[in-house]
């Protein structure tokens, strides 16, 4: 497990276990059989959801084009962004995880990423989901549904709830509750004490 996994991992877990939930790993044997999540977690004695943990580190394309370049030579061009992929990635990685343990998704599924890249943010994340851009003058542009209409389409309707935790920033993760599911999102809402009424929604076109 690289450093990185591991400290993501202790960061939910610590924030897990401050907001009062009991964290288990899965045992070795356990993971020796199949794919897991990364943690059981309990509200008291009740199994109340899993939790998978997906860290994401600066991307470093553009300091490898510079390792590998001669003295004085141009490096860089165009492309697409890579934050985008990587999210649909870490959805699809954690979803073939939560199903191999929750199959008939009896329980919720919570995903939370642990972000290393200041170019990347919860903006991201949403722009996946939703497929959408939201502008600062209320605008909303279709532009990204090659990613939520993609190989998530159907796999993002498995997660019911998303932590974002910035390395550099302390304190509680922010959180996108994705409404694909209204028993686990009501419980999912008691356990981390949010009103369901008083959320932000987010408009859609």
């Amino acid at each position: 497990m690289s450093k990185a996994k591991l400290d993501g991992e202790t960061r939910v877990l610590e924030y897990l276990t401050a907001t009062g939930f009991r964290v288990e790993r899965f045992t070795k044997a356990e993971m020796q059989q199949g794919r897991t999540p990364d943690f059981r977690v309990f509200s008291g004695d009740e199994l109340a959801f899993y939790c998978e943990v997906k860290t994401a580190q600066e991307d470093d394309w553009l300091d490898k084009q510079l390792a590998a370049a001669p003295p004085l030579t141009l490096v860089g061009g165009g492309g697409p962004d890579p934050t985008y992929n990587r999210v649909s990635s870490q959805i699809h990685s954690a979803v073939g995880q939560f199903d191999a343990v929750n199959p008939a998704m009896d329980l919720p599924n919570v995903l939370a990423i642990v972000n290393g890249d200041d170019g990347a943010g919860f903006t991201d994340l949403i722009q996946v989901l939703t497929g959408n851009a939201y502008c600062e003058s209320g605008e909303i542009w279709p532009k990204f549904r090659e990613y939520s209409e993609g190989r998530i389409r159907d796999e993002k309707l498995r997660v019911h709830l998303y932590l974002w935790f910035n390395e550099w920033k302390a304190g509680d993760p922010q959180k996108f509750f994705p409404e694909v599911h209204a028993v686990h999102h009501a419980a999912l809402c008691g356990h981390f004490g949010v009103d369901p009424a008083a959320m932000k929604r987010l408009p859609t076109v």
